[in-house]
């Protein structure tokens, strides 16, 4: 409540007068509607909230424990299911299940975490939950922005496109590979998608999480995930002068990229125009540089630096806004999603 509170005064306090349309004196009121609406620089808003809540209830098949710490959700999947009555009962079932194009989303992601704990994947339920409460808040709209920005800029309708999802600071890759994985050959009519994992280093369990998708979600392969090793600075220094035109649109993700990398991430986005990116920011110490002294003494460090990261992709050509996973998962729950305009 305290932070939906803290939200509102900071949207006010760094509210920009300059964009507002000026008051008209004209008595005839449909030319003051059309007038606004002809002002507006941002006009696809579909599958946006109407509201901000920032203790979402769970919307995935795990429902952690809300009055528990998220540290006693770090345990491997497969003994949290062992652990619950009824999630132990998916631990029991024979052979694979049959998952195709036509196959809703919600269905795949329950096969896809049921999958997991089957084959005791090296992965905690608090990482999984995390993964998939975040694609859960944000698909349909960076989708939908990508989608947007490729119909506009594609010269022949029957053209075959391409989305490219990267995933910076990946770890083990479950959040890109989930988008994937939901998104199989045919869901979106002339698109291919393919995944690029960014870390340091790829880990060991990254091709054991690949590869137990895989087995149910047979469109996610090596041909169309690939894991750069690499620091994120090197990456985005080589890739951000290749911008994408046409036929092709990227999507940026980042889950936890620890302080100033995410807005290393911003920054990579908006320089490489990526159709639309989201990020959930940790490790806020030092972030908030830039906020007023006032406004950081009242919302803290870590409100201050994502206001202040909101208002950077706005005056670049981004509309940003707000989101979040349940507490449960991370007390570092808030998304910051945005869609580029043009």
């Amino acid at each position: 409540m305290v932070a939906s509170i803290n939200f509102i005064i900071a949207s006010l306090l760094f509210s920009a007068p300059r964009n507002m349309p000026p008051l008209s004196t004209d008595k005839d009121v449909s030319n003051y509607k059309e007038h606004i609406i002809s002002t507006s620089d941002y006009g696809a808003r579909k599958n946006h909230p109407t509201s901000y809540d920032d203790n979402p209830s769970f919307k995935g098949p795990l429902k952690l424990d809300q009055r528990a710490s998220p540290d006693l959700h770090r345990k491997r999947i497969y003994n949290y299911y062992r652990e619950d009555a009824i999630l132990g009962n998916s631990l029991q079932v024979d052979g694979l299940p049959s998952l195709a194009s036509s196959t809703p989303t919600k269905t795949i992601i329950n096969e896809i975490v049921n999958h997991l704990a089957r084959r005791d994947a090296p992965v905690d339920a608090k990482e999984v939950a995390e993964s998939v409460e975040f694609y859960l808040r944000v698909n349909k709209r960076i989708y939908g922005a990508s989608k947007r920005i490729l119909q506009n800029n594609a010269h022949d309708v029957d053209d075959q496109r391409i989305i490219t999802i990267q995933d910076l600071c990946s770890g083990h890759g479950l959040t890109g590979m989930l988008f994937l994985a939901c998104t199989p050959p045919g869901r979106i009519p002339n698109t291919s998608v393919r995944i690029e994992l960014v870390d340091k280093v790829e880990p060991k369990s990254h091709s054991i999480l690949r590869d137990c998708i895989s087995e149910i979600c047979p469109w996610v392969t090596e041909g169309t995930v690939s894991f750069v090793s690499t620091p994120l600075n090197d990456y985005t220094d080589k890739a951000s002068n290749k911008k994408i035109y046409g036929n092709q649109a990227t999507i940026v993700i980042s889950t936890h990229a620890c302080g100033s990398l995410t807005d290393k991430v911003l920054e990579y986005s908006i320089n490489s125009e990526a159709a639309s990116l989201a990020v959930m920011p940790c490790c806020y110490t030092g972030t908030d540089e830039g906020a007023p002294y006032g406004v950081r003494r009242m919302l803290g460090v870590g409100l201050s630096a994502d206001v202040r990261r909101s208002f950077y992709l706005q005056e670049n050509n981004y509309h940003a806004d707000f989101g979040a996973i349940p507490r449960a998962v991370t007390p570092m729950n808030r998304i910051i999603v945005a869609e580029r305009r043009k």
